[in-house]
C-alpha cells in the first residue's frame, strides 16, 4: 500500500470509528440499563481513542515526527515507568477480583478490565522502547550534526 493509500485508508477509518461514536451516543441516550449503557460507553471511548490514534498515525505518514528534547524525554520517561508499574499492579488486582467473585457479571467485567490492563503495559512498555529512545534530540546529536563534516570541529583553525 504506497503513501496516498495508506493516507486514504486511515481517512476511511477515522469515519468509520465516528460513525461508531454517533451511533453509541443515539443507542443509549434513554438506555435504562446501566450495566448496557456503561459497555456501549467504554466502546464508544475506544472509537474516540482509535480515532485520535489514527489522526496522529496520519500525521506520521504525512510527514517526519518531530524529535523530543532530553529533558521532555526524561519527564515523559518517569511518567510511563510509573504507570508502567501502576498497570501491573491493576492487572493483577482484576487477575485476584476474577478468581475470588462468585458473581459472573463481576467475573466478566474485571476480565475485561484485565485484558484492557493487559494491552495497556505492553503498549506502555513498546512506546518506552519504540518512541522515547529514538524520537530524543540530544544535545551531542545536535553537536555531531553541526560539526562532524567540519575540518575545524568548532575552533579557529583546527
Amino acid at each position: 500500500m504506497n503513501k496516498e493509500e495508506t493516507l486514504r485508508f486511515i481517512d476511511k477509518q477515522i469515519s468509520l470509528e465516528h460513525k461508531i461514536i454517533e451511533i453509541v451516543k443515539e443507542n443509549v441516550e434513554k438506555l435504562g440499563n446501566a450495566f448496557v449503557k456503561d459497555l456501549l460507553l467504554g466502546i464508544s471511548t475506544d472509537s474516540q481513542k482509535h480515532a485520535a490514534l489514527l489522526k496522529s498515525l496520519k500525521k506520521a505518514v504525512e510527514g517526519p515526527t518531530p524529535f523530543i528534547s532530553e529533558k521532555e524525554r526524561d519527564k515523559i520517561a518517569k511518567g510511563i515507568e510509573a504507570h508502567i508499574k501502576m498497570e501491573e499492579q491493576a492487572v493483577e488486582t482484576y487477575t485476584e477480583l476474577v478468581k475470588k467473585s462468585d458473581d459472573e457479571q463481576v467475573k466478566t467485567i474485571a476480565s475485561m478490565i484485565r485484558e484492557d490492563e493487559l494491552r495497556h503495559h505492553a503498549l506502555l512498555k513498546e512506546l518506552h522502547k519504540t518512541v522515547i529512545e529514538p524520537e530524543t534530540l540530544t544535545e551531542d546529536m545536535i553537536w555531531d550534526t553541526m560539526w562532524k563534516d567540519s575540518p575545524w570541529h568548532g575552533s579557529p583553525g583546527g
